[in-house]
């Protein structure tokens, strides 16, 4: 396994423009795939928000950083998390936003982020442009770790086409399934450092390391 540490994203978290009332209702939480920081970290504010704000329950579900940010601004949700790079698109109008997010404003942020890459040992990836014609797994679209690693392949002349294969999965469980049964050879993501999923991987492959 060779870990790449590529940027630096801060994560935030992200609410309609329009203040919640504290008057007892429900609102909708979007967090993040499974074996991710976001989803027990949602959980955690879940359970701190309901205990001060007498009446409040929130209805937190799996998103992504940029599902996250157009699910705010078309109304599908109220808060949710989101990475500050791909958010400033959305503010700007720029892809892959269709168009400028208005309804969306940064409540705070959080913690420092990364985008990895993971292989596997016996793939012999030494740089990026090793990637082509191997097996690889990212997030599905709407997360920023996909765009970014379309983003990697156009820097070194290559897109999706030059892979051997790619798999688009929501779960980081899922995606590190397929690493350890051998369907894939590179994993690229974007998380906490060191992330739990890639923790896992480790812990059942042959894997060598790299910052």
């Amino acid at each position: 396994m060779k870990l790449v540490r590529f940027g630096r994203a801060a994560v935030l978290l992200a609410a309609t423009a329009c203040a919640v009332p504290v008057a007892a209702q429900q609102v909708t939480m979007m967090t993040g795939p499974q074996g991710g920081s976001w989803v027990p970290l949602g959980g955690a504010l879940k359970n701190m928000w309901e205990k001060e704000i007498p009446g409040l329950q929130i209805q937190q579900q799996p998103g992504a950083g940029i599902a996250n940010v157009r699910g705010i601004d078309e109304g599908k949700a109220q808060i949710g998390f989101a990475n500050s790079s791909t958010t400033v698109d959305g503010i700007e109008g720029r892809p892959p936003y269709p168009k400028k997010t208005t309804r969306v404003c940064q409540v705070a942020n959080l913690y420092p982020q990364y985008f990895q890459v993971v292989a596997l040992a016996d793939a012999k990836i030494a740089s990026f442009a090793d990637l082509k014609g191997k097996t690889l797994v990212t997030q599905s679209k709407g997360n920023t770790a996909e765009i970014l690693t379309s983003d990697i392949l156009k820097i070194n002349g290559m897109t999706y086409q030059s892979l051997g294969k790619v798999n688009f999965q929501a779960s980081y469980n899922d995606a590190v399934d397929l690493m350890k049964d051998g369907h894939v050879q590179v994993f690229t993501l974007g998380t906490t450092a060191p992330a739990s999923a890639v923790m896992d991987l480790a812990s059942a492959r042959n894997v060598q390391t790299r910052r």
